[in-house]
């Protein structure tokens, strides 16, 4: 009797369950078509007159960057404008709510990537293998869930600390060097992040007279520089073949930095490594790939998940020589750092090293990052609308190209008082650091930026100790106008003068 009622109920369970499933299907079915008609009764974004070929190529001419280009078009024609960029079909958005339409509300409509042929190039055939321009799959939420417990630590947890320990101990390393005269400081800034990545992410580290991490450093150094340039071929196709030549440079540099990975940093590690505990992300990866049935993440493309991870280093370093940029001529940005750090560590009679735990004590600090994120103005990566859908009430068709003028909402002076000044204080109130609603340098949604806290984090740790221990003063001759629109520096770039402090 009882096991009768027991497979009864079961059973009732079994089928609410089904009837759930299937009235979810349907619903979503109907939403979809929904969503679908509606976008077809919409109309098309206004769109300028275009020329043969080229589209409206021509449009983005004359300009510092593109995007301003796109906040001129945005004050003619509206926050939504459609462009045909050679052969590729594209939406412009402006304005702050359009852009978080597409990033938060309809988040999941937009989360494909361009399928611009040089990125399949750089990314051994294909751009799936990258972790910022794959379309979404369950591939890539598998990766982000692996990386969040590494790029987001939680303060006072082990893997925090460990950081905030390793970050103590190559900042003091790199600042020894800047004793010494005539330090090229890019490479040395660049040599101290790599060793924070691979130190917190690979167990890794090493000195920097070794010259095989050195080569890996300024390739990854080269690699970032080409991904964050845009050329005409990434729209006109037939053109791809006079890059032909700097690919193949950057799939010999790619296939360096591969080679480093797996002899420097993997090793044996992936053939002894058992069913443990992963102590690091390469051990969660091999764990990933070893112990996961149906995974379709094989061990290649965990490796370019590695190689992508440790690579942003390099948007680090570059993005900090921009911030040193910025505040070289500031130097009461640079009292006020420094009185901030100095009212932090100083204990008795004499100043301790500066953490990474004293962060949240440091508003001003973190408000200087956050200006010189701002001011850089560095692009969302672009969209790819994955069905028919709208954006601000015009119809967006499947497969267009969708651009989000972070550069709009970065230097409007609606939004923003005096937005072409160096202002820390604009992220201040109350002594606590405040990000407007409008602030999106890391986009949003399930497709941000996975590395936004370690740029924080690191960012913090490296220009608090460097400003505890040095004022930075102008070159003779040194110009410091900061390239706008795109992270990545030429190798050759600023110098400055490091002044060591009376502490």
């Amino acid at each position: 009797m009882f096991q009768f009622l027991y497979f009864t109920q079961l059973s009732a369970v079994l089928l609410l369950l089904l009837t759930v499933i299937v009235v979810y299907i349907i619903y979503n079915s109907i939403e979809r078509k929904s969503a679908e008609e509606t976008a077809d009764c919409l109309p098309q974004p206004p769109t300028p007159r275009g020329l043969p070929i080229i589209g409206h190529l021509h449009l983005l001419g004359g300009y510092e960057v593109p995007y301003q280009a796109f906040s001129a078009l945005g004050k003619k024609y509206g926050n939504v404008i459609g462009l045909k960029l050679g052969t590729v079909k594209s939406v412009i958005v402006n304005g702050q709510e359009s852009i978080r339409e597409i990033l938060v509300t309809k988040g999941h409509h937009f989360d494909n990537r361009p399928n611009f042929e040089r990125y399949q190039h750089l990314f051994g055939g294909n751009k799936e293998n990258s972790l910022a321009f794959c379309n979404w799959s369950e591939t890539q939420r598998t990766r982000r869930e692996i990386l969040r417990a590494y790029t987001f630590p939680r303060a006072f947890t082990n893997k925090f600390i460990s950081l905030e320990e390793i970050v103590n101990i190559e900042t003091d390393k790199m600042l020894s060097q800047l004793s010494s005269n005539n330090v090229t400081f890019k490479p040395l800034l660049l040599q101290s992040c790599a060793n924070i990545f691979t130190g917190h992410f690979c167990s890794r580290k090493f000195t920097y007279d070794n010259k095989n991490f050195a080569q890996m450093v300024d390739n990854f150094d080269g690699v970032f520089y080409e991904v964050n340039q845009g050329y005409a071929a990434d729209f006109l196709p037939f053109l791809l073949p006079l890059h032909y030549k700097n690919i193949a440079k950057m799939n010999n540099l790619a296939h360096s930095i591969r080679k480093f990975i797996e002899e420097d940093i993997i090793g044996d590690r992936y053939n002894t490594f058992s069913d443990d505990e992963p102590s690091d992300f390469v051990e969660s990866l091999i764990k990933h790939v070893k112990h996961t049935e149906d995974s379709k993440m094989d061990w290649d493309m965990a490796l370019f998940a590695l190689e992508d991870i440790i690579g942003g280093h390099s948007a680090i370093g570059n993005f900090l020589m921009k911030l040193l940029a910025y505040i070289v001529n500031e130097p009461e940005v640079q009292r006020k750092i420094q009185m901030e750090i100095d009212s932090v560590t100083l204990e008795g009679s004499s100043f301790r090293k500066v953490c990474l735990s004293d962060r949240s004590a440091c508003p001003y600090t973190e408000g200087a990052i956050f200006e010189a994120i701002r001011l850089i103005a560095s692009p969302i990566v672009p969209r790819v609308a994955n069905q028919d859908t709208s954006v601000n009430g015009f119809r967006i068709k499947k497969d267009t190209l969708v651009f989000l003028n972070n550069y709009d909402l970065s230097m409007s002076e609606k939004l923003w008082d005096e937005p072409e000044k160096f202002l820390p204080e604009r992220f201040v109130v109350d002594n606590h650091v405040v990000k407007p609603e409008h602030f999106l340098p890391f986009g949003g949604g399930r497709r941000s930026c996975m590395g936004y806290k370690m740029v924080q984090l690191v960012s913090f740790g490296i220009l608090a100790s460097l400003l505890q221990q040095f004022t930075i003063q102008p070159l003779p001759n040194e110009q410091y106008k900061v390239p706008i629109g795109n992270l990545a520096l030429p190798k050759d770039t600023f110098s400055f003068k490091f002044v060591r402090r009376n502490l």
